[in-house]
């Protein structure tokens, strides 16, 4: 994570690998040709047909969904793969969440204890990207993560 993205194919990349990978690709600013800027956009799907990049959505910090065609972008200012917890778009980040979480809870009721590698790596991958504080006090489900020097694991209980 913390990665520079350097391109239309990064994006894409990105977005389109999120669950196997986590994070979200957050911006500085985006400046449109129009003139407008928006700060801290969180870019959620890039549209493309053959090889060429058509259109790119993104949500700005006040929550405003935006789908723009790549020829009126003007500029992307330091554009990111970011994890969810380290993302400076409040409205994104809290959504984003709120999302994982639920995720998470049904992920854990599938499971039903059963602690598959690919349960515990997926587990893993979601409290990583939104911060233990957001899981450690849900009262359905209880987390106890070992830390990372004395074992790549976690147990649910």
């Amino acid at each position: 994570m913390g990665n520079q993205i350097n391109g239309y194919h990064d994006f894409y990349t990105v977005i389109s690998n999120e669950r196997k990978i986590g994070g979200v690709i957050e911006a500085e600013e985006i400046r449109l040709r129009s003139g407008e800027t928006f700060k801290f956009p969180v870019f959620t799907n890039i549209d493309y047909s053959g090889s060429t990049f058509y259109t790119i959505c993104f949500i700005t910090d006040n929550g405003t969904k935006m789908i723009i065609h790549v020829n009126d972008i003007s500029t992307i200012k330091s554009p990111v793969h970011k994890r969810v917890q380290d993302i400076k778009n409040e409205y994104y980040r809290e959504m984003k969440i709120k999302e994982k979480v639920n995720y998470l809870k049904r992920l854990c009721q599938a499971d039903q204890g059963a602690y598959t590698k690919p349960f515990v790596e997926e587990a893993k991958l979601i409290i990583e990207d939104i911060g233990y504080k957001n899981v450690e006090n849900l009262n359905d489900i209880k987390f106890s993560l070992l830390t990372q020097k004395e074992s790549n694991f976690f147990k649910i209980a």
